[in-house]
């Protein structure tokens, strides 16, 4: 009989061993850590939703914050998201600042190239004024926008009458 308990000791003896090793490597693989997302996102979400909810946040706020996620991206040796400095630039941009914009736009299509034609475009409608120009608080201001909302009424309707006659005499 002795010699059946031998083989079951020594049975157990590998299979504690086994699960010891294995509990031993499942324990270090859950302290190795998770490596580091590659971008930087502190500050940008909120920001972009700030930017779009419109909330009445300055923009030169908006951009300092934003400038600040970038100095921590550098000091930590971190990249910037994508969009980043395409938003960063539309900023400057919305504040009258071109230089710093298109410089903004320009480090947007440098580190992301597949952003080159829409970077692009936001650099050529950059220089562009608003579709509609505000009218002045003056009363001449006011005088003027009366004058140019009723001068294209009258215009289609000057258009149309010759058009009308020539049909009627033909």
């Amino acid at each position: 009989m002795k010699t059946m308990a031998q083989p079951r000791r020594t049975a157990f003896a590998r299979t504690g061993r086994v699960l010891a090793i294995t509990a031993l490597a499942g324990l270090l693989g859950a302290c190795a850590q998770q490596p580091k997302s590659l971008y930087t996102w502190e500050g940008y979400q909120p920001t972009v939703y700030a930017y779009l909810k419109e909330d009445g946040n300055d923009y030169a706020v908006q951009a300092q914050t934003l400038e600040k996620s970038v100095e921590k991206a550098r000091a930590t040796n971190r990249e910037l998201p994508p969009g980043f400095r395409a938003h960063l630039g539309m900023l400057y941009l919305k504040m009258g600042d071109g230089e710093k914009g298109v410089e903004q736009l320009q480090g947007e299509k440098q580190a992301f190239p597949e952003s080159t034609p829409f970077m692009d475009f936001l650099m050529r409608n950059a220089g562009k004024p608003a579709a509609a120009p505000q009218a002045q608080a003056t009363p001449q201001g006011q005088a003027e926008t009366q004058a140019q909302a009723e001068t294209p009424a009258a215009e289609p309707a000057a258009k149309t009458a010759p058009a009308v006659q020539k049909k009627k005499g033909s």
